[in-house]
């Protein structure tokens, strides 16, 4: 894809090998595999790629970094978005819980209770951000999911 007008905002791509971007004076940051389009403009595309720098990142592929991309759409997915979210939320909880007996073996119930906690947090945090990285759901939506989650205030579309 060579320009931002054969991206479609709100549409999921997958990238074949993400490169490393700058993205700032001294930063640098790898593309994930999959990114949601923001936005298009004259000048590239924003996207949104699981990325948190403070709060929710997007990024500004111009046209020569778009150029160099091998990307391909994702198709869209429809009623399957429901059941991502219900196996990130399934798949979160069976991973707390296995957390929760390994501190368990070697703790009180208490600790345990609270490694499971903390663990299904950063789980489906992650599993939020590559939904959302992926197309399935809005990121601004993921940033809330996040927040309630962790209690932790992200900035929605910076």
């Amino acid at each position: 894809m060579a320009n931002s007008h054969e991206f479609e905002v709100g549409a999921g791509y997958e990238v074949a090998n993400p490169p490393m971007l700058a993205v700032g004076d001294d930063e640098t940051h790898r593309l994930s595999r999959f990114f949601t389009v923001l936005t298009t403009d004259e000048h590239g595309v924003t996207v949104y790629d699981g990325w948190y720098g403070d709060g929710l990142a997007s990024l500004h592929l111009s046209h020569e970094v778009l150029a160099q991309l091998d990307v391909t759409r994702l198709p869209p997915r429809g009623e399957a978005v429901a059941a991502e979210l219900a196996n990130a939320i399934a798949t979160s909880a069976a991973a707390a819980i296995e957390r929760r007996n390994q501190v368990k073996e070697h703790g009180d119930s208490v600790q345990s209770e609270h490694a499971s906690q903390r663990f299904f947090v950063q789980f489906f945090s992650g599993q939020v951000r590559g939904l959302a990285s992926k197309g399935l759901i809005n990121p601004d939506l993921a940033v809330q999911m996040i927040s309630l989650s962790t209690g932790l205030e992200f900035a929605a579309g910076a």
